[in-house]
């Protein structure tokens, strides 16, 4: 699968409910005021519904980055 940053950058944007996303590859869990676990799980929900498709319950539990989250996105 071809990784659409802009996608991405537009889904942590809404999730997080901000205006600029500064180096999208270095944010983690933490990196953002809002982002903790259940943030998390809404930004990983929101992706699978914009890119269609399903991550596996390993998957979810171990995507806590934007460079995990793009890793896994390449297996689909």
């Amino acid at each position: 699968m071809k990784i659409d940053n802009k996608k991405i950058v537009n889904i942590v944007k809404k999730i997080f409910k901000i205006k600029k996303v500064k180096n999208l590859n270095n944010l983690k869990i933490g990196s953002l005021k809002n982002w903790d676990s259940l943030a998390n799980f809404n930004l990983l929900l929101e992706i699978e519904k914009e890119f269609k498709i399903k991550f596996s319950n390993i998957d979810f539990s171990s995507i806590k980055s934007i460079k995990e989250l793009k890793k896994i996105l390449k297996k689909y």
